[in-house]
């Protein structure tokens, strides 16, 4: 669906020059939790945009003429890769300055692939929400100041100061929720989800990802993917289930399953941020609560 509206995509798309000295850098993010990294990282000398919206569903998210616009007119574009935000790619080639430069966030980390298989469809190769892990969010941090650093070298000294500082925080969010989950019996360490999203938070903390409903959200669940997760949460002491709050159509799905079984359903963020929860660092501190509140 998203090759189809490229067309419309590209009328109207303004191009315009790089900003001269001391202007703010203008970048382009495909979802929220970049553009919060790119602030953190830039501060005042950025003008950052997210393709994406707060609190939209970004596995149902069509691009528009406005979104074409900024694109053409950013210096710098952050993607997330891994099969996430596929869809940027002939945006930025339809639309953006050749010499715009493309980070892709997750470069070099490597891709959890699922082991198991009960019949999902898989939509991509892999998990690609990496950041869950908070290492590979101090990874993306690096890789955005390197390319802010590349565009305006006589910023470097502000853009790394803000970077050092930010990894900072980020490295004693890691020891903290790595002291605060120790505390959860080994036995209730698994984690029920709606979709393919917690690999590298469970790899990274110590949990298993039992199961999810779909393997692509943009899919509903059949019959047989409902009767199997009903099955094994039947066969759990603890029947805590995962819902995502940007995906409504699966908070109904697992409303359902938890009142079959008797078991309870808590919201983990994943790829979308909102009002209440505005920052990756309150993101990651909600989702440490969560799962404590619902395994300890």
């Amino acid at each position: 669906m998203r090759r189809a509206i490229f067309a419309l995509i590209l009328v109207g798309c303004v191009f315009l020059a790089s900003p001269a000295s001391g202007q703010a850098i203008r970048v382009v993010t495909t979802f929220p939790i970049l553009e919060d990294f790119v602030e953190q990282v830039g501060g005042e000398q950025v003008q950052v945009s997210s393709l994406i919206p707060r609190g939209a569903d970004p596995h149902t998210w069509e691009p528009t003429p406005k979104d074409a616009r900024l694109v053409a007119q950013g210096d710098l574009i952050v993607a997330n890769g891994g099969g996430f935000d596929d869809w940027l790619f002939a945006l930025v080639q339809n639309v953006a300055r050749p010499d715009t430069p493309l980070v892709i966030a997750s470069q070099g980390l490597e891709v959890i692939v699922p082991e198991y298989d009960h019949g999902h469809s898989h939509h991509h190769a892999g998990d690609p929400h990496f950041w869950l892990s908070v290492p590979n969010a101090i990874s993306y941090v690096e890789q955005i100041t390197e390319a802010l650093v590349g565009l305006a070298p006589e910023k470097a000294v502000y853009f790394e100061s803000r970077a050092r500082v930010y990894s900072e925080e980020l490295v004693e969010l890691h020891a903290w929720m790595t002291q605060e989950l120790s505390g959860i019996p080994r036995e209730n360490r698994v984690i029920v989800t709606y979709h393919n999203a917690f690999s590298y938070l469970a790899e990274e903390y110590g949990f298993e990802v039992a199961e999810f409903l779909v393997a692509n959200p943009d899919a509903e669940p059949s019959p047989r993917d409902l009767a199997r997760l009903v099955d094994l949460l039947q066969g759990m002491r603890n029947r805590s289930v995962f819902a995502e709050p940007q995906l409504a159509s699966g908070t109904r799905y697992l409303q359902a399953l938890v009142d079959e079984v008797h078991g309870d359903l808590f919201i983990l963020y994943s790829d979308s941020l909102n009002e209440e929860i505005s920052t990756y660092v309150e993101m990651m501190k909600c989702n440490t609560r969560t799962l404590l509140e619902a395994l300890k």
